[in-house]
């Protein structure tokens, strides 16, 4: 049962890839976790091996990929850097990967960073 649930999960994968990479959207429309998927990354690399009782990421989740120090060097420009705050949180307040990126910095700041990835 775990090699066939496997072996889905590897198709599902493969298959949202092959149906992203012919969308006519430009990655900056996708979601976060389709451009995840895109560049081949599993979706149990972030919600764990267990699909049925997936784990919810957390920021400690993305710094196993993303190193802090070089997404604050891609949002330097930015003033103040979302990615330098004193209470900047978890990564998954802004990118939400599954929905809509949002400012979440805005509900108590007037901070206008543009589109957010």
């Amino acid at each position: 049962m775990t090699r066939l649930f496997a072996l889905n999960t590897l198709l599902a994968a493969a298959a949202a890839a092959a149906l992203l990479a012919a969308a006519p959207a430009s990655a900056a429309d996708q979601f976060g976790a389709d451009r995840h998927v895109a560049r081949g990354v599993a979706c149990t690399a972030c919600h764990g091996p267990d699909m049925k009782n997936p784990v919810y990421p957390d920021e400690n989740t993305c710094l196993q990929c993303h190193k802090k120090a070089d997404v604050a060097a891609k949002t330097k420009k930015l003033n103040p850097n979302p990615h330098e705050a004193p209470h900047n949180g978890d990564c998954t307040l802004c990118h939400l990967q599954h929905e809509p990126t949002e400012n979440y910095c805005a509900q108590c700041h007037k901070f206008d960073f543009g589109k957010i990835p």
